[in-house]
Parts: structure tokens; sequence; C-alpha cells
């Protein structure tokens, strides 16, 4: 099981984000995301969740607030996996998952066994001549998780990534997401609103209150296996009773209101 170490990778301090429409998304969000852990945002749909992700991969500014990467390890060095897997449809999968290293300049040749190494990390290695639809929804989104770690990220950012896909598959892809966040040592920030599926991952869950969205509560999971025997047992419906009552309380907060 990855550590993490106590160090910030990256803070957000005090951030506000307030959209041109006069929506405000975010109001005074505070978070550490510390080296080496996997950490879930947990909130109700429309509580800023996926704003705070694309405030830290910096596809979005904040409208108030910093955003600071404490450590010396270049921010850039980030993987982002959207909801939808957003493949180029005439490209193959290789071709997909080549795109990050081909926009930094990387030549085919130099990019095609790191290719080659991220599809076989997501069980894909025998379909990087195929395109996209000749998958499932389940490998188009293990085609965009290669994608995301093709450069070999330090933070990889999730924005609800299986919430389409049915529960067998979903339940798949948490297993291997598990199993490739122990094998890289990376860190993860992963937005979703299943209790479920943040109790199963998560080594912190950080529970939001609805727009503008705040730190309502953080909860610590401290289980040592994440297989399918931890999703029966009475620690993990223990967990889910917890995060559950959390999220409703936090769902409650009325507007404007302190967290």
């Amino acid at each position: 099981m990855t550590e993490a170490t106590g160090k910030p990778i990256v803070a957000l301090r005090d951030v506000g984000k307030v959209f041109a429409t006069g929506t405000v998304a975010l109001g005074s969000l505070n978070l550490d995301v510390r080296d080496g852990e996997f950490v879930s945002l947990l909130g109700p749909s429309g509580c800023g969740k996926s704003t705070a992700l694309r405030i830290i991969a910096g596809l979005s500014e904040p409208s108030r607030g910093t955003v600071e990467w404490p450590g010396e390890e270049p921010r850039h060095r980030i993987g982002f996996v959207f909801q939808e897997p957003t493949l180029m449809p005439w490209a193959t999968v290789a071709g997909n998952v080549a795109l990050p290293l081909s926009l930094a300049g990387t030549d085919k040749a130099a990019a095609r066994p790191k290719v080659i190494e991220a599809l076989t990390r997501v069980g894909l290695a025998d379909f990087a001549d195929a395109y996209p639809r000749q998958l499932s929804g389940g490998m188009r989104m293990r085609v965009s998780i290669a994608r995301a770690l093709v450069t070999a990220p330090r933070l990889l950012l999730m924005d609800e990534p299986f919430a389409a896909l049915d529960e067998i598959t979903r339940f798949k892809l948490n297993d291997d997401l598990i199993a490739l966040w122990r094998e890289l040592g990376m860190t993860v920030v992963f937005v979703t609103h299943s209790v479920f599926e943040s109790v199963f991952l998560s080594q912190r869950i950080v529970v939001m209150t609805a727009r503008p969205g705040r730190v309502f509560r953080e909860l610590a999971i401290d289980a040592a296996g994440r297989d399918a025997r931890f999703r029966t047992s009475a620690e993990y419906a223990g967990y889910c009773r917890i995060a559950s009552e959390a999220l409703a309380e936090a769902s409650a907060v009325p507007l404007g209101a302190p967290a």
C-alpha cells in the first residue's frame, strides 16, 4: 500500500470561483493533497468538485485564493482523466495514447515504447492498433487512463471517470486503479458523488458542501485491503454509513452558511 508522506504536493488556500454567469462554484476552499495519497472529493452534484480539480490542473483560474506547489517537482507532471474518454475517433488506440507525448514534441519512435507500456498497464496492449469505435465503454476509459499515465505523472486527477459505466465494469476498474496507484506510487485526486466508490478507493475522503463548495468534513479510511472481501465486510459498511451521514449533513448546509 502506498503511504502518504504528510508533505503536501499541492494545496488550495481560500480558493473561490465565480463564473461569468455569476454562479459561485467554490467558496473559501482549503485543501492539502499529500504526496502519495489517494484522496476523493465527495459531494452533491454541482458542489464544485470538478471545478476544484480543473483549478488544480491549471485548466481554470481561481477567482480568489491561491494554488500552492510546495515541492520542487514541476507542476506540469499532471495526468487528467475526464468524465468522458474524449478519444479522437480517427486515431488508433496507440495514437490516442501518444497524444500528450506528441504535443510535448516526442518523436514517434521514442513515443512508441512508452505508449505500449501505458497500454500494458491498463491491459490493452493487444488493442494498440484498434479504433475507439471497436472498443467497449470500459475499454475506452482504459485508453483514457493510459493516455494520462503515458507521461509518468506524479499527480493523477480523475473527474468521475467511471460514473457512466455498469457496476461490474466499474468494480473492475476500481480494482485496477488501486493496483496502478500502489504500483506507480503516484498521488491521486478522484472526484465522485458515489459514497461506495469513495470508501473503496480512498485513504481520505473530503466531503464538500453544496454550492458554493467548501470542505465540510474529512474522513480517514484506514483499511488494509481493498478487494472483493473488503466490499462485503462490516468494516466497509461502517465506513459507508459514516460517509453517507457526512454527505447528508453537508448537503443540508444552507447556501452561504459556514461549513
